[in-house]
């Protein structure tokens, strides 16, 4: 387990592991997956550890490196997204903006 970004890790690596393509049709979509399992303290850790992670000062290079081995994410976002931060942000932005309605919807 991740000691510095633990329900970090706990989300990209359960759910961009390397059957995400297989369950889901997009990356966004396991963003919402996630919503729709967690509950608000845990969405709320991992906007915070994602905050934390984007203000690390890591390069691109030791962003990637640390995302793909050190967490375990099988999400290849340079396909998608010009580089780590840029996703990252999308993240938390997502994270955000759909927890509420998803929630909403759940009852």
């Amino acid at each position: 387990m991740n000691q510095d970004y633990p329900e970090l890790q706990q989300f990209l690596a359960g759910y961009f592991n390397q059957d995400w393509v297989y369950d889901h049709e997009k990356a966004d979509d396991v963003i919402d997956f996630f919503i729709s399992e967690s509950s608000e303290d845990t969405i709320l850790e991992v906007q915070a550890e994602l905050d934390k992670l984007m203000r690390s000062g890591k390069t691109e290079q030791e962003l990637e490196a640390y995302l793909f081995s050190d967490i375990g994410c099988y999400y290849y976002y340079l396909s998608e997204w010009p580089d780590g931060i840029t996703w990252l942000r999308h993240v938390v932005s997502t994270l955000k903006s759909r927890t509420p309605q998803m929630k909403n919807e759940k009852r």
